[in-house]
């Protein structure tokens, strides 16, 4: 049991250091586009279709929220639940509870036929290598108790979580599955 369980605090390090780096890396690589961009801007340069290939976190808020989600269908179901403006909303306008519920209609559009629990899960149904509700959790908050946040809220919700699927959820349930996980979690709180 010692060794299994170093092996998960060792697994948990790893994690934790490779999202470390991850973010320290695109944060890197993010100033040196903008100021590459910036240069280039100031000499003249411009062309048509050119910009920075990664945007500065200040830039990325003053971004449409259309431009800055890949999948304008979510993004409209977002703006219509919250009342915004498809064509005018920033990034700098959408707030956590709005990302939580557009993760929320992302799961279930692309991962809906997937499992909650990983013990009932169906290696067809993967999507991006992630089989259930519980491996995805696991993986965002780099953490092993996605069974534990997702039995006890699929309790609350009363619905059996060994015979449901992510799309017999709602995207308000999803939204609150992840924010269980997160304030369960040890993922950097803000």
């Amino acid at each position: 049991m010692i060794a299994a369980g170093m092996a998960v605090c060792m697994a948990a390090g790893l994690a934790m250091g490779i999202c470390w780096s991850r973010g320290h890396i695109k944060k890197a690589v993010a100033q040196a586009a903008d100021k590459e961009f910036t240069l280039s801007m100031e000499k003249g340069e411009e062309e048509e279709g050119s910009g920075p290939l990664y945007f500065s976190v200040e830039a990325q808020q003053k971004m449409l929220y259309k431009d800055a989600v890949a999948d304008e269908e979510i993004v409209k179901e977002v703006c219509s639940k919250y009342g915004l403006d498809f064509d005018t909303v920033q990034v700098k306008d959408v707030t956590q509870e709005m990302r939580n519920y557009e993760e929320a209609l992302w799961l279930r559009k692309n991962m809906g036929n997937c499992a909650l629990l990983d013990e009932e899960a169906d290696e067809e149904d993967e999507v991006y290598g992630i089989s259930s509700l519980e491996i995805y959790i696991c993986e965002i908050y780099a953490f092993g108790e996605g069974k534990a946040v997702i039995e006890s809220m699929c309790k609350e919700f009363g619905i059996n979580p060994k015979e449901a699927v992510i799309s017999d959820l709602t995207p308000e349930q999803l939204a609150k599955i992840g924010e269980k996980a997160y304030e369960t979690s040890d993922h950097p709180k803000e």
